[in-house]
Order: structure tokens, then sequence, then C-alpha cells
């Protein structure tokens, strides 16, 4: 291979025309190693390319892939892609888009405070924002540029006339269950999600700075006793949620950051409790309901703003925890265009996918390396892994003048080489470019 770099070197032209290299990696043949420009890559691409020859020779559970040109739309390379299946985290593509469609990227979400209907006591009003902090301002946790409680507090004990004596809360703007039946216990005790309700701090969990930190099973409580610790020490809490009164003095607030960065620590991070408040906020925008049974209306809904083929999904949840979430490959992979050329205002979701190698869940669990470690940088996207299943929606660099969007699920295994095999096609078709089928 040295020799061969050295005569390519030196002369340039006549090889360029006469000899494509090829690196044989687990028995399939990989054009290209050797070939630095994006002409030369596409070349080796049309002349030899092993995407097709790797879906062929799959044999990580089931295959489900869609593979298209960002460019023209064409469909480059297809097994089973208009299939409904099962997502993983993969599904929260869907629900930042959806986000960004119905709430538009400048919406921030509001935790303020009013005076209560009897004297000595406040509400603590809930706007369904897990970023807020019980961490000292100044001092970030998991989230960053979040809102804390002892900014709130502060305006409170300035603008309250008198003394406090209890903390009461609104929680009405999500409606219950607070945990999804299908969801595993584990997910709790893994630090995935905590119960979704429209009041927490931290995304309710036990450590602020740890994102894996354990979760709670009273959100609501942690929230408001964090809260009624700042205004004194004897102030009570009440966790039944009351209505706001009619015409309540204002006593302070603090505001998230924008959907628009909130959508990218989603994606980079993969943070289901994100993911679930952000798909109760476009129910509830888009008028379909405040709980789970609301997020098949209300996404499908704001998706169709963005011109994603709705038909045919099933979005049980916001995260993709769910094991009863379907949606095809096809449909990933062509909402994965819209990002690509920041259509529809999603070029927010382009800039929080994860880079191959390098941030995020593509640089977990050994991402990208071995015979895929040449795409390291060159692939972004967004992961996704269930107990029988493992995806990855993204796009490539360019490689002769297009992209690929892609998406590709190894369904029905619990076996970690799947994504291996994944990164090792991912990687393929941004060798192939357009030249993948």
């Amino acid at each position: 291979m040295n020799r061969a770099r050295a005569i390519l070197r030196r002369y340039p032209h006549t090889i360029a025309l006469a000899t494509v290299l090829a690196l044989v990696v687990g028995g399939i043949a990989v054009a290209t190693a050797a070939i630095g420009s994006s002409h030369d890559r596409a070349t080796a691409a049309d002349a030899r390319c092993t995407a097709e020859s790797l879906a062929g020779r799959w044999d990580t559970g089931q295959l489900f892939l869609d593979a298209r040109s960002v460019r023209t739309g064409k469909s480059v390379l297809t097994v089973r892609g208009d299939e409904p299946t099962q997502t993983g985290s993969t599904m929260k593509l869907l629900t930042a888009s959806a986000a960004l469609s119905a709430l538009g990227p400048d919406r921030r979400f509001t935790t303020r405070v009013v005076a209560g209907s009897t004297p000595g006591s406040v509400v603590l009003v809930g706007g369904g924002d897990p970023t807020l902090s019980r961490l000292p301002s100044g001092q970030d946790g998991v989230y960053p540029g979040a809102p804390h409680l002892d900014d709130l507090a502060r305006q409170v004990r300035a603008a309250h006339p008198g003394p406090i004596d209890v903390v009461q809360v609104d929680t009405g703007l999500f409606d219950g269950p607070a945990w999804h039946p299908t969801w595993t216990q584990s997910a709790r005790t893994s630090g995935s999600v905590s119960n979704i309700t429209a009041l927490m701090v931290d995304g309710d969990r036990d450590d602020p700075t740890d994102a894996y930190s354990l979760r709670g099973t009273a959100a609501v409580a942690r929230a408001a006793s964090a809260f009624a610790a700042l205004l004194g020490p004897d102030v009570r809490v009440d966790t039944t949620s009351v209505g706001v009164p009619s015409g309540a003095t204002a006593l302070g607030s603090v505001r998230s950051a924008t959907v628009a960065d909130l959508v990218g620590t989603l994606l980079t991070h993969s943070d289901d409790t994100l993911a679930e408040v952000l798909a109760r906020h476009v129910a509830v925008a888009e008028g379909t309901g405040r709980s789970f049974d609301a997020i098949q209306a209300g996404t499908t809904k704001a998706l169709r703003h963005v011109d994603v083929p709705t038909t045919g999904l099933r979005l049980v949840d916001g995260s993709g925890l769910s094991p009863d979430n379907r949606v095809s490959a096809s449909a990933l992979t062509k909402l994965m265009r819209t990002v690509a050329e920041h259509r529809h205002g999603l070029a927010p979701v382009d800039a929080g996918l994860a880079v191959a190698g390098k941030t995020g869940t593509l640089a977990e669990h050994g991402r990208f390396t071995g015979a895929a470690a040449d795409a390291r940088g060159h692939v972004r996207g967004k992961t996704g892994t269930l107990d029988d299943m493992f995806g990855l929606t993204g796009v490539t660099d360019e490689v002769g003048g297009d992209r690929i969007a892609f998406t590709v699920f190894a369904e029905g295994t619990a076996d970690p080489t799947a994504r291996k095999d994944i990164d090792t096609l991912a990687a393929a078709l941004w060798r192939c470019g357009g030249n993948a089928g």
C-alpha cells in the first residue's frame, strides 16, 4: 500500500487512468482507500462500489435500508425501505422537526410564579421546561443555558409583599400518565428518561450534572421542594395541582433556551425526556391534546408542513423508547434529505446531528472504527437502539458532487456488532456517493 501511494504521488495522471486500488475488509472490497480527492473517490466508486454487496450479504438481524441522493431524491439503494419498523431514538428526528415546525426555532418555555388565592401562598406554574435547574445560577448541569430556580426565587421574594408560607403547583399544561406503559423500568434506573410532567428540574435527575443519573418517581415534588427551600426554611409544599387564580399577580418568571438550541441538545445527546416534552408541546400547539395519546396526531400534523410523508407512521411517544413505534426507513431518509438541504427551517436539526467518531452517540461504543474508520467526520446522523434493534439515520459528506441521505435498521438482534455493521455500510455509502446501487 505504501509503494502504491508513492507511485500515485509520482505519476498521478498515468495511474488515475490506469488503476483503482482496492482494500478488502471482512471479505468485501472497499474501493478508494488510497484515493484522496472527491473526483477520484467518485471514479473509484463508479468502477467498484461495495454498499450493494454489503446489503446483499447482511446477516446481523433483518436489514431495513433506504439511501437516496440528497441532490435529486433518487433512490440509490433500498431493502425493505417502505416497510414500517421500530425506530429507537431515530424517532427524535421526527420529534425535533415537528417542534421546529409547530413551535418555531425561537420559542422558549416559561416557568412562572403567581400569587396564590390565600395569603402567604404562591403558585409555581410548570411551563413544560425540563431544563429548569436547581443548581446555583452560573453553574451548568446537563442542559447548557438552562434557567435557574434561585433566579426565580429572588424575583418572587422581591415581588411578594409579605411572608410566604406555602408553594402550590400548577401542572395542568400536560396530562397523564407521566410514564408510558410500554417503557421498561430499566429506562428510569439507567437514567434514560423521567416521568413526563410540566414541572420538573434537571430532567428529574438525582445528580443534575450526570446525564445518566437515576430519575425519580416524584418529579413535581422534587421541583417544588427545591423551590420552597429557596424561599425560606419553613415554607411548605402542596403538590396537588391547582389552577392559576383569575387575575393573579405575577411574581416572577424564567425562560428556557430556544427550541433551536433544545433541538441541538436533544439530538446530539439523545435526551429522551427532552424529546418527550417537545412532543407534548407540539401536540398542545397543534391542538391535538396534552398526553401521550395526542402525539400521533400532533407530530404528524406538524410534519406535513415540512413535506415529510406521514402515511403509515405509528408514533406512540416522542423519544422512540417504545417498541410499538413504527416508521419506515424511506420516511426517515426523506426527512433527512430535507434536513440536509436546510429546507423548511430544519437547519437546527442538521446542526444537532452527531458526527461519526467525533461527537455525541456516534463517538460512543467504538463507533466508526476498523472498516469504517475512514468515514470518521464524514457521516453525521442520529442513532437508535432498543433491546432488539440498532439503527442509524444520517447524511454523508459530498462525493463526486452529491451527498447521500440514508437510514439503516438492523431489526431482531441484540448483538452489538450490529453497530459496526451499520457503520461499515454507512461508510460505504459515503465512499460510493450516488453509485451505491
